[in-house]
């Protein structure tokens, strides 16, 4: 079981100020779920095998190839242009 002043460590580097009930109360669910945790720890997996990904799916990529657009094309998306450039509107 975590002591009080683990907890207080942990609060303390997360920023947190907590109540005494506050710290009672997540002492008793942070000591819940590390004991959940040496539960699991205590599972034999010598005979099984790493598993990637819990389907059969393979990734399928696509060729990296740059686009390369002609800057009318690119300003045919421009709310507003002049010349060869975007208008936007003034920064003050």
């Amino acid at each position: 079981m975590l002591t009080k002043e683990n907890v207080e460590k942990v609060a303390q580097l997360a920023r947190l100020k907590l109540t005494e009930a506050e710290l009672a109360a997540i002492q008793n669910q942070l000591s819940a779920v590390l004991e959940n945790f040496e539960q699991i720890a205590q599972v034999d997996t010598k005979d099984v095998s790493p598993l990637v990904t819990p389907t059969e799916i393979t990734q399928t990529l696509r060729a990296d190839v740059a686009e390369v657009f002609s800057s009318e094309r690119l300003l045919e998306t421009a709310p507003e242009k002049s010349g060869n450039l975007f208008k936007v509107p003034p920064v003050v």
